[in-house]
């Protein structure tokens, strides 16, 4: 049934909003998937990656909405049944559920995608899904920014120790 004008209108925009929005998206072929497989994938994006969307679009209202965001149009990955998936955080988490995903059930493709105005090949997505995430990266810089504080924190503290040590042991042998 084809869709109305009206919809396809308000469709482009909502798409356009939300590749203005997005900080990746990536463009994937769900041929021969079921509706069990699109649930599981949606259900793991929830869980891994929950500001992120993944839906299943016309290839000509994306290439409309692409044109309205000023995007790139990716003409080589907008061929054939396409399911576009939105990263509004972090690009690196939905691209990992999806990578992942891809390795269990090869029925789900890797088409292509977007990181900021830069279009991505499918290879390209795999080695962002290799990346660290943005917790991850926050979490070595958090540790790498503890740990010399940490040994200032013990050099200065060095002296004050010994001096307790040493009157502890001081008063040990006057009480022996």
């Amino acid at each position: 049934m084809p869709i109305p004008r009206a919809k396809k209108e308000q469709l482009v925009a909502e798409y356009a909003q939300s590749f203005r929005e997005a900080q990746g998206v990536i463009f994937t072929d769900y041929r021969g998937l079921t509706v069990a497989d699109m649930t599981e994938v949606r259900r793991r994006l929830r869980q891994e990656a929950p500001q992120s969307r993944w839906t299943v679009a016309k290839n000509t209202l994306l290439r409309l909405a692409l044109q309205q965001a000023e995007k790139p149009v990716p003409e080589e990955v907008l061929v054939g049944p396409t399911a576009v998936l939105f990263a509004f955080d972090d690009p690196v988490a939905p691209a990992k559920v999806l990578k992942k995903y891809t390795d269990e059930n090869d029925l789900l493709k890797i088409k292509g995608g977007l990181l900021g105005d830069k279009v991505l090949s499918a290879e390209d997505v795999i080695q962002l899904a290799k990346l660290p995430s943005r917790e991850e990266i926050l979490a070595t810089l958090v540790g790498a920014i503890q740990g010399p504080a940490q040994q200032l924190v013990s050099l200065l503290l060095a002296p004050q120790r010994e001096l307790v040590m040493t009157l502890q042991a001081r008063a040990q042998q006057g009480e022996g």
